[in-house]
């Protein structure tokens, strides 16, 4: 037997709730069956618009408050970042944001060099956001850099392509470009055995994007190209 979930529970006890004091108020004040069927209709209307603007305030306000911690991941502070990004998911309520905030969590934990870690959370989150978008979209984009930094290529290969429709939606987003260009940088070096071109195409992605830790990516890149990856 199915599990009634506790937000349902609160939803068919303020229901019930409802239910009675409309009740109470039709036999206080006499109402008829028209005049309670109206109150009930605007009184519905109004229960639900202010259901949707706290809903929205409340995803606004930790959309924010995850959005304000961006510059510590471009100043490479992970450790810092980390502690307050995870202090967000453990409070917030919405899975929607606890799924952003978990995901937030792993580009932390793949500046600290903790590969493995970050691929078993974005592994884990997948059924979680495959509905959203973007968020699905930085999900693989992650993982497919974290298989990188583990050498383990086929698998970056195997999700890169499988994403491609996907991240061609976002590959100029100005917000994204930066990571499509290393990834694509990965790709031409590990995976399409590239070597012209891309020493080039490293210096001149260090000049467009000076972040501390985009720098460390692309030390990374340069390291590998003169190892022959």
């Amino acid at each position: 037997m199915k599990k009634i979930s506790k937000s349902m529970k609160i939803c068919i006890a303020l229901g019930i709730l409802f239910g009675l004091i409309l009740l109470f108020i039709k036999l206080r004040f006499q109402l008829s069956e028209e005049e309670t069927m109206r109150i009930y209709i605007y009184s519905s209307i109004a229960v639900l618009l202010t259901g949707v603007i706290i809903n929205l305030s409340y995803n606004l306000f930790y959309g924010r408050k995850i959005n304000v911690l961006t510059p510590l991941l471009a100043e490479a502070k992970y450790d810092e970042y980390l502690e307050k990004i995870t202090a967000i998911r453990d409070k917030v309520k919405s899975k929607h944001l606890r799924a952003i905030a978990e995901l937030n969590r792993t580009a932390a934990l793949t500046g600290k060099k903790e590969y493995r870690a970050a691929v078993e959370i974005l592994k884990e989150l997948a059924p979680r956001v495959k509905k959203m978008s973007s968020v699905e979209m930085v999900r693989r984009l992650n993982l497919c850099l974290n298989y990188f930094y583990l050498k383990e290529y086929k698998e970056a290969e195997t999700l890169y392509k499988d994403s491609e429709s996907l991240f061609r939606k976002y590959k100029e987003n100005a917000f994204y470009k930066k990571n499509f260009t290393i990834l694509d940088l990965f790709m031409d070096l590990c995976c399409y055995g590239k070597k012209e071109g891309v020493a080039e195409g490293i210096q001149e992605a260090r000049r467009m994007y000076p972040e501390k830790q985009l720098q460390e990516d692309f030390d990374y890149l340069e390291a590998l190209l003169k190892e022959g990856k």
